[in-house]
């Protein structure tokens, strides 16, 4: 649940690491949008079914990869 300038400070942490790195952002989601069992909205957390589909495809492009 960081905010959208920490996200920005990690970036450039990282960058001038020299890493080889990706951020996806999944829009309409909240945290947790992944847990079929999220639903507490003024918590910050709720599944969203689209995101959680497109997020699997993400891991598993990566992990082919990296692991291919």
């Amino acid at each position: 649940m960081a905010l959208p300038a920490q996200l920005i400070e990690f970036q450039n942490e990282i960058t001038k690491a020299g890493a080889d790195w990706q951020v996806h952002s999944y829009g309409q989601t909240m945290h947790a949008f992944t847990n079929p069992v999220a639903n507490d909205p003024s918590f910050g957390t709720v599944y969203k079914f689209e995101a959680d589909k497109r997020s699997w495809l993400t891991m598993q492009n990566f992990l082919m990869e990296i692991f291919a």
